[in-house]
């Protein structure tokens, strides 16, 4: 009768002692055999930028667009030309940097002061027919998205050049994609050349400029 009541006794205490390790740890009882967590990852806008590239998407350093030649005139006369094309793109990229939209524009490397010339003899790109006066004509080019679609980027009507004020290439509205690139080109060109203006091969050094809006 002592050998089996000890036994009891000592099955008891056992299975106790369990229990009451269990109520005070109860990690041990309700341990998981998963944990959550979440990882970060911050990706940021690039630069808003413009330039000119090729058809195999390099930059093209100091680009030149000619204007047609003409002949020595005792009368007031025009030039026509075209700003970009194929190897000569005029190239926007908006790598989420302007997500309300952006303007690219076009001017005089010296808005308002600068000048066609060759060498002494010059005359004015933003005057009148008399004088001199360039128009640009956005509306006869093309608008090529190489990222993004077309939806929101628009090509504006042909302004004529006065004063120092740019002229407007294209536009891009809060409606287009907010990662976007591409190009226009064939843009149209037009300059009054005054009556008896000497011979020569005129330059006129441009820019062009992107803004976000």
């Amino acid at each position: 009768m002592k050998k089996l009541t000890l036994l009891i006794i000592a099955s008891v205490g056992v299975v106790g002692l369990l229990g009451l390790y269990n109520m005070t740890n109860s990690y041990v009882a309700n341990a998981a055999t998963t944990a959550s967590s979440k990882l970060s990852q911050t990706i940021n806008p690039g630069v808003l930028s413009t330039d000119i590239r090729n058809s195999s998407n390099v930059v093209v350093n100091n680009p030149t667009f000619s204007m047609a030649a003409k002949t020595v005139s005792f009368s007031q006369q025009t030039s026509t030309g075209t700003f970009g094309d194929n190897q000569n793109r005029i190239y926007v990229e908006n790598p989420g940097a302007a997500n309300n939209g952006w303007t690219l524009t076009l001017n005089a490397l010296q808005p308002g002061s600068g000048v066609w010339g060759s060498g002494s003899d010059t005359y004015k790109y933003n005057a009148n027919a008399t004088t001199g006066q360039l128009t640009v004509n956005p509306s006869a080019g093309t608008i090529t998205p190489v990222i993004g679609s077309g939806t929101g980027v628009l090509k504006n009507t042909a302004t004529a050049f006065s004063g120092s004020n740019p002229v407007r290439l294209m536009t891009a509205s809060a409606s287009a994609d907010k990662v976007w690139a591409g190009y226009i080109t064939g843009i149209g060109l037009t300059q009054a050349i005054p009556a008896s203006q000497s011979a020569g091969t005129y330059t006129l050094p441009m820019v062009q400029t992107v803004t976000a809006i």
